[in-house]
């Protein structure tokens, strides 16, 4: 008897448990604001999840997807160099960390939500890492597969959460050498298992498909490494692009995986579109984007030999620097680039001038330890990531 009514009370509590993936009504705020986001329209995306969370206070979905959206900001519209932004990133990532614990707490059936909280330490593991804070993003990057394991255990076909498993596989196989020593005592990530972690997430998920295929061709399309695949790139960009046409950032996706795969001629092309669309003020292309396209411009025609034509473009891409609040990682990555022209050209001592000088902007990227290696020893294409278009 006292087996049947400890049975019964049991069966009555995971009944009174909410599951994300019945209620229709969260699940479809959820990804109407997560389309925003791959618009590019945080704004918007905001007021979506500020209505989920008007409606549901307690679930985790619309605090984690206020952080997406001040990570869209920061990515899209601030190019990751706004100073005040971070913070803010930040503070709400840890709010959404303390809702999601406390909600799995109550309902700890509920592998939707498991993965929103892995989700939001994976946000905060991805601040470290475009901050260079590798130990930070190592540790909270342990706690986001976590979650993403516990909400597979409860629900082996929540795809979804195969982004989070595939992205911490192949970063934690691919951890820069001062990190790798520690993480061979802790946990060794094996990237190939990371990227069919991707696919997977590509093929069958519901919230993270595009961005799985983001990740992906971001994999494809890296520079210098042996799991590059810059054909696969440009064939998966176009898709991207037909699928979301007419976004700056899905635009400049393809352009990425056009110069990786030395498609240059059609790279070009591409980047005069993107600078053309600027220029006349088309929708999603804003001023802010100058700066990345003219260091773009650069770095092509730097590596097809033509270094006075780069050198207009990355000066143009530093002279940006006088309309921005911050100076941003694609202007100040253009002035590194600049020194190396002149290193190139045989200029060394302006080469060094110049590396000085972008030394004396906020570094927010990591691009210190490059400059540095610039002062050192000249710049030549035989260094690491030397022709790699985005900035390291």
């Amino acid at each position: 008897m006292k087996a049947i009514i400890l049975s019964i009370i049991f069966s009555a509590n995971l009944s009174s448990q909410f599951l994300t993936r019945n209620n229709k009504e969260v699940m479809d705020l959820a990804y109407e604001g997560i389309e925003y986001i791959y618009k590019v329209k945080p704004d918007k995306a905001k007021e979506k999840f500020e209505e989920l969370i008007k409606k549901y206070p307690e679930h985790p979905f619309g605090n984690f997807g206020l952080a997406m959206s001040k990570w869209a900001s920061l990515e899209y519209l601030e190019e990751e160099s706004s100073p005040k932004l971070y913070d803010e990133y930040h503070n709400l990532t840890q709010k959404a960390i303390n809702i999601g614990k406390n909600w799995v707490l109550k309902n700890p059936q509920d592998a939707n939500a498991y993965m929103c909280l892995g989700g939001t330490y994976g946000l905060l593991a991805r601040l470290y890492v475009v901050q260079h804070k590798w130990l930070k993003a190592y540790f909270v990057g342990k706690k986001a597969v976590s979650n993403m394991k516990k909400a597979l255990q409860i629900d082996p076909e929540l795809y979804d959460a195969y982004l989070g498993l595939g992205l911490w596989e192949y970063s934690a196989g691919t951890l820069p050498s001062v990190i790798k020593f520690l993480a061979s005592f802790l946990i060794r990530g094996d990237a190939q298992k990371g990227i069919e972690y991707l696919k997977l997430c590509a093929q069958k998920g519901h919230f993270n498909k595009t961005a799985a295929e983001l990740l992906l061709i971001e994999i494809y399309t890296q520079t210098d490494s042996k799991y590059a695949n810059p054909l696969e790139g440009v064939k998966m960009s176009k898709e991207i692009v037909n699928l979301y046409p007419n976004l700056a950032q899905m635009h400049f996706v393809l352009i990425v995986s056009l110069y990786e795969a030395k498609m240059y001629d059609e790279a070009e092309k591409e980047m005069l579109s993107y600078l053309k669309n600027i220029e006349n003020k088309v929708e999603s292309y804003y001023p802010k984007y100058y700066p990345r396209i003219y260091t773009s411009l650069g770095t092509l025609y730097m590596v097809k030999g033509d270094y006075d034509r780069a050198l207009s473009y990355f000066t143009r891409a530093n002279e940006y620097i006088k309309y921005e609040e911050h100076p941003s990682r694609w202007a100040v990555w253009g002035t590194v680039r600049i020194g190396n022209v002149y290193d190139l050209k045989g200029m060394r001592e302006r080469a060094v001038g110049i590396y000085k000088n972008a030394m004396s902007y906020r570094d927010q990227w990591g691009f210190k330890e490059y400059i540095e290696e610039y002062i050192k020893k000249p710049f030549n294409f035989s260094m690491y990531l030397s022709k790699q278009l985005p900035p390291p």
